[in-house]
């Protein structure tokens, strides 16, 4: 579902001497089944932004539209906020810290039943999302205390990806892991993406994962949004994200490097490895036989 912000801003603390701005106004369009990637520094904005699409903020001024349902600032919501968090997954830095349950089975079946899924329905969904999360059905009986961080956070986005959010909002959720275990969680949110037909949202610091997983981009400053665009768009503007201190991934700032290097007019913007080492291959062998 298309999401919109239109004159969002958030204030913290209102009317006490500590009262800080989070968000300024924000406009933003978040188009239906994109993968957006939200990008930007520590203190940018962007989990104050992201946790208005489930009503875990109130905006302090504007609207937020989540396909039919409107959150705003100064009128009562017309729907309960049970009905859009049904619609709207959110997983946060550390999702392992919200188990509960004495059992993984239970922990992961209890958003589904919450909504009123029946418990065999909710085990049919269980039993799905086991092989897509990495884990075997040995783990339904164990306790999920009892097992390893790694296991414990598939856990908890199982229960998460269990309601069958039509939007799933991802905070960091790689966070603490080692480069193996985040490329295997972004590539399991990446196939549910896929399979799904979720809008998807990243928070991420890395313009690498950004670059490899997103379609859309937002790029986050001062609680402001500094641009937002298809990842083309928003990765040509190489001077203006150096400007306010965002690294570019490895391979556009490789290709900025060999237009500079060969005076070339023009190179593509590619983020894949292997097509920046043909295009490199094909370039040497060009220059050779010139």
């Amino acid at each position: 579902m298309d999401i919109s912000f239109k004159g969002v801003e958030h204030r913290y603390m209102i009317g006490t001497p500590f009262e800080k701005t989070a968000l300024h106004p924000v406009d933003l369009f978040i188009p239906s089944g994109s993968f957006t990637a939200i990008i930007g520094h520590t203190g940018s904005g962007k989990s104050t932004l992201i946790q208005h699409i489930n009503g875990l903020l109130k905006p302090s001024a504007g609207e937020i539209v989540i396909g039919k349902f409107k959150l705003n600032a100064d009128k009562k919501n017309k729907q309960p906020l049970r009905d859009l968090r049904q619609q709207v997954g959110l997983v946060f830095q550390y999702p392992e810290h919200q188990l509960f349950e004495e059992t993984v089975a239970k922990d992961i079946c209890f958003g589904p039943m919450n909504y009123g899924v029946t418990e065999e329905a909710a085990m049919r969904r269980v039993r799905e999302l086991l092989p897509l999360v990495g884990l075997n059905e040995d783990v339904l009986e164990s306790s999920p205390f009892q097992l390893s961080g790694g296991q414990m956070r598939r856990v908890a986005i199982a229960g998460v990806l269990a309601i069958r959010p039509s939007v799933l909002v991802l905070d960091e959720p790689t966070a603490g892991l080692d480069p193996e275990g985040r490329d295997q969680m972004l590539e399991l949110f990446n196939n549910y993406h896929k399979e799904y037909g979720t809008t998807t949202i990243l928070v991420t610091h890395s313009m690498e994962d950004a670059a490899k997983y997103a379609d859309h981009l937002v790029v986050m400053n001062n609680g402001k949004i500094e641009m937002s665009g298809s990842r083309d768009e928003v990765f040509k503007e190489s001077e203006r994200l150096s400007e306010i201190g965002l690294d570019l991934p490895d391979t556009v700032r490789l290709l900025a490097q060999v237009k500079k290097k060969f005076n070339l007019t023009e190179v593509p913007l590619l983020f894949e490895k292997e097509e920046v080492a043909a295009f490199l291959a094909d370039l040497l062998h060009e220059k050779g036989e010139g």
